[in-house]
């Protein structure tokens, strides 16, 4: 058994021992003082004693406990149920022993609640306003949790961020006028968006290229048509799941299907995915320039247009400066690792960070392998733009003139900062946030904001439902089901 007291013994040392019997000898898992129950005996100033049974009585109703004190410093605990509990304890300060006594009782623990004798201390660590702000956003994230389990892991996050998403967008489309967006989508030529559709589809190959590119120069030679399904339904499970999650599943497929190596998977999508911040910010930045003339940027564009670029010279900085320190050790460190046990973990941990800043390398710094990645990268995402590009030429009616530079150049920009703003992943596959970030840039030049989220709509709907199609198929010629790669985590990486 286990037992905590306050330091200040503001609690009557001569309960003690019933605390101890109660989980040593009396049955109890739990056991707890009480300051508030009707036969305690405390006395503490107002303000303390009224925001107390205010945040107790919060507990017992939000969280159905059935204690009258959950913080009282006062406790003894059985080690083996109090184990059981604390991996799900997400609070370490004030809120942990409420937690863990709500959790207890849910768990179906028995927790015994005695009266004690106690006086306040006159000294305290907790700071009032704050921490009681902090506990009541607590006690509602507990209640979440315990009440509405689906909906805070698994499947549950899928379903609130598919949400926000569609929200975002009928917020815009209501905000933006939808029977505007929906009379926009009678004048389409649907001639124009099965063109646009063609020319997507063109770019995945570009895209098994690329990887193909990057994993030949690390020694790993692969065919063309797998490497394309692996991404694919990598990005499919990107348009499903949020914050990107879906790039593990790609190096899930190599591992099982090739079985490719964890730092190697690793730094080549690593590499792949700082390519395409370097093409997009270039784009980005040269988009800016040729509309400069007639458009002068907000501040939320530069500001994207720079952070990418900080990005992207910090990652460079950093890995030439680690790619030097590993060759002017290298002989230093393989004379370490001969010296010692290949089994310690520190050994190991050393060894992957080595190999996985190596391989970065190869592809990053060494010219040859740079421009060759660099040009396919350009040309996958001049793909992607043009997409767009046919679907704004799509609406006839809209008295645009796509010849024009300043037109071409703001469509370059407008998907340039759509894809930047998808590097901060806040729903699946950036729904919402991408036709924001295009309708905006669009309303700056100049074309109707309705027009412009009609676009963005459909030119979004493009190239989701090709890349989910695409997953189906590549899931399908792999033998692998949606259950599998979308429940791939880093646990599941390990265990392979």
């Amino acid at each position: 058994m286990l037992c905590y007291i306050d330091v200040d013994l503001a609690t009557d040392m001569s309960y003690l021992e019933k605390l101890v019997r109660a989980v040593s000898t009396d049955g109890y898992d739990f056991a707890t003082g009480s300051r508030i129950m009707p036969e305690s005996d405390a006395k503490r100033p107002f303000k303390r004693e009224f925001a107390s049974r205010g945040y107790n009585s919060m507990v017992r109703f939000l969280l159905h406990s059935k204690l009258y004190d959950h913080q009282c410093g006062f406790k003894a605990f059985r080690r083996g149920p109090l184990f059981g509990l604390l991996d799900e304890i997400e609070n370490q300060h004030w809120f942990w022993d409420t937690e863990l006594l709500v959790r207890a009782q849910h768990r179906g623990y028995s927790v015994l609640e005695f009266p004690v004798y106690w006086r306040h201390g006159g000294s305290s660590k907790v700071n009032f306003a704050k921490d009681i702000v902090g506990m009541g956003s607590e006690i509602f994230r507990l209640w979440w949790e315990l009440f509405f389990p689906s909906l805070v892991s698994g499947k549950g996050k899928i379903f609130i961020t598919a949400f926000l998403a569609l929200l975002i967008l009928a917020l815009a489309a209501t905000f933006l006028g939808a029977s505007d967006v929906l009379e926009n989508i009678k004048q389409v030529s649907m001639g124009t968006l099965g063109l646009a559709s063609l020319v997507y589809c063109v770019s995945w190959p570009l895209r098994g290229v690329r990887f193909q590119q990057i994993l030949n120069r690390l020694g790993n030679h692969y065919g063309l048509g797998f490497l394309t399904g692996s991404i694919f339904i990598s990005q499919s499970a990107n348009v499903i799941l949020p914050a990107r999650i879906g790039d593990l599943s790609r190096m899930y497929i190599l591992k099982k299907s090739k079985d490719l190596a964890f730092t190697t998977s690793l730094s080549s999508l690593t590499v792949e995915r700082v390519f395409d911040i370097i093409a997009i910010t270039f784009i980005a930045i040269l988009a800016s320039s040729g509309v400069a003339a007639r458009l002068e940027l907000a501040s939320w564009m530069e500001s994207l247009i720079k952070l990418s670029g900080i990005a992207v010279i910090l990652f460079f900085a950093a890995l030439f400066a680690l790619s030097y320190r590993e060759s002017h050790r290298k002989k230093v460190s393989r004379e370490k690792a001969s010296a010692s046990s290949s089994g310690e973990p520190f050994n190991k941990i050393k060894e992957f960070a080595s190999t996985f800043i190596h391989q970065m390398s190869v592809v990053t710094v060494r010219p040859g392998a740079f421009i060759a990645v660099v040009a396919s990268s350009l040309l996958i995402w001049a793909m992607d733009i043009f997409t767009c590009f046919l679907v704004l030429k799509a609406f006839p009616t809209a008295g645009i003139d796509m010849s024009s530079p300043f037109t071409i150049s703001l469509i370059f920009l407008a998907v340039a900062l759509g894809n930047i703003a998808k590097t901060f992943p806040i729903t699946p596959g950036a729904i919402g946030t991408y036709e924001v970030a295009l309708t905006a840039v669009f309303g700056l030049g100049g074309i109707r904001p309705e027009l412009g989220f009609t676009v963005a709509v459909l030119d979004h709907i493009i190239k989701n439902s090709i890349t989910l199609l695409g997953g189906g198929l590549a899931l399908s010629g792999l033998g692998l089901r949606w259950r599998e790669v979308l429940s791939t985590n880093t646990e599941t990486l390990k265990g392979m």
